[in-house]
């Protein structure tokens, strides 16, 4: 892969085209799908995944030839090539036999349309790219097609890609491209965060198995072995996947995923949704040692997961939950909140000054008085002054025990204006979020299990780094939308 490149220079956009599009290009570069089918070296970039699909397509073929043929004739009946014919696209194939099986439809068109499908605002499955090749004839040649394949094949290809993991290698490879071209800035942070996607699934239904037609003591297993029930509030739930993300601090472009049950706990992904990072991109791993993440995974285990995997440090906010206020009996104080933070008599919270390692205290200053800490919108009555600061310059200075608020991390304490200033990153996974949801369809998968959901999380996240490229190749820079940008 060092041989790719990526330049504005437009005497080289087309280059990697692999077909004729008799259409004015120019005019149509502004419709979204166009640019990254037409500036994709596909088949540089993903020839090896091509002829992993062909041959375990001559598995599934064979293995679904060979059940037929033992339907039909008995299992010691004469071997033969079978052939599926084209326009058998609705219930059970027609397998008829042959001398020499028919040619597979080309890999890469259908590998196009299933990665540019939700640049069309579409939702993500079989039936609906099925129908956007079918029915638009801009699309139809933009991704390749000579001719239209049967519905059939195109449910046959998702099920290669999403059984056999050959999303994950595609996604995998994209990433690593898009990072060795510098596309994606070298990062020591990385933010985590994870996000529910709706399943097509009942909860706790099962099925049989086996695929016997007659009545069996198969055990049954669950229609969907990875959802959960999903509460977002007291009135909202509903069934689905939890997906784990990663992406890079300054990228702000997911690089690795996990996908666990909906009702897992998020402090508990943690540890795997770093394990897999790692493994996947070892280069970058070494570099990271900070992990922004959410309050709810500040805890004892998570902070040496980290420093574990990573050898990084966690930074999350104080999770306040199932903390209670502490009456404190010093002078001017009045009680110390659910996040540690001590309270006056005037009723302003006090303003952190660093601590005492020491000592093992932290120290805290008066939000009026201090200069360090001064806010001029805050007034503090003189009787409160006298009897709190006792008239001290500088205002009250209050040490508090780190034991006595296990709930700040004494390693890089919540209040800190270096906790905050690193911790503003955290928002950019946010914005992976989003633009995952609303611009490439995860918010939805529409087949059932794990395979399923992992294989489409790894579509989504394929099809944002194809536009990442197309973007840099077009702009000269990093633009993580999903609309093509002009430049300038």
């Amino acid at each position: 892969m060092s041989n790719l490149s990526v330049t504005q220079n437009p005497e080289i956009r087309y280059q990697p085209l692999l077909f004729d599009v008799p259409t004015d290009l120019e005019r149509l570069m502004d419709i979204p799908f166009v640019s990254p089918a037409l500036m994709i070296p596909w088949r540089e970039i993903f020839g090896d995944i091509e002829a992993q699909y062909y041959w375990k397509l001559y598995e599934k073929l064979r293995h679904e030839q060979s059940k037929q043929r033992d339907r039909v004739d008995g299992p010691n009946s004469e071997q033969l090539t079978w052939e599926l014919p084209n326009e058998a696209s609705d219930g059970e194939p027609i397998l008829i036999p042959s001398k020499a099986g028919r040619k597979p439809h080309p890999f890469f068109p259908m590998f196009r349309a299933f990665l540019l499908a939700p640049l069309l605002k579409i939702e993500m499955n079989v039936e609906s790219v099925y129908l956007q090749v079918s029915s638009n004839r801009l699309f139809f040649e933009v991704c390749g097609f000579e001719k239209l394949p049967s519905k059939r094949s195109f449910e046959r290809f998702d099920q290669i890609m999403t059984e056999n993991g050959l999303l994950e290698k595609a996604r995998q490879r994209m990433v690593q491209i898009n990072i060795d071209l510098g596309i994606l800035p070298e990062e020591d942070t990385v933010c985590v965060d994870t996000t529910h996607v709706e399943a097509e699934a009942t909860l706790g239904k099962t099925t049989k198995a086996c695929d016997h037609t007659h009545p069996c003591d198969c055990p049954e297993v669950p229609t969907d072995d990875n959802v959960g029930l999903i509460r977002k509030s007291t009135s909202v739930s509903y069934v689905g996947h939890k997906t784990s993300l990663l992406s890079g601090a300054k990228g702000q472009v997911p690089l690795s995923r996990v996908v666990v049950p909906g009702n897992k706990p998020d402090m508990k992904t943690l540890g795997e949704t770093l394990e897999i990072f790692k493994q996947e991109y070892p280069k970058v791993a070494r570099s990271i040692d900070k992990v922004l993440a959410d309050g709810i995974y500040q805890n004892q285990d998570n902070q040496k997961i980290c420093r574990e995997v990573l050898d990084a440090k966690l930074y999350a906010p104080i999770n306040a939950r199932n903390r209670k206020k502490q009456k404190v009996e010093a002078r001017g104080i009045d009680h110390i909140d659910q996040r540690g933070v001590p309270h006056c008599i005037s009723g302003h919270p006090m303003i952190y000054l660093g601590q005492d390692k020491q000592k093992e205290q932290y120290i805290w200053g008066c939000p009026v008085h201090h200069p360090q800490a001064k806010d001029d919108s805050l007034c503090c009555e003189c009787p409160m002054h006298e009897l709190c600061c006792g008239q001290a310059e500088h205002g009250r200075v209050f040490r508090v025990d780190q034991q006595q608020t296990p709930q700040i991390d004494p390693e890089m304490p919540q209040h800190s204006q270096t906790f905050k200033k690193t911790y503003m990153q955290r928002t950019g996974i946010e914005r992976v979020i989003g633009n995952l949801k609303e611009g490439f369809s995860l918010r939805r998968v529409h087949k059932r299990g794990k395979k399923a959901a992992e294989a489409h999380a790894d579509r989504c996240i394929l099809s944002m780094h194809i536009m990442v490229y197309t973007n840099y190749a077009e702009l000269g820079k990093l633009y993580r939308g999903w609309s093509r940008k002009k430049a300038g």
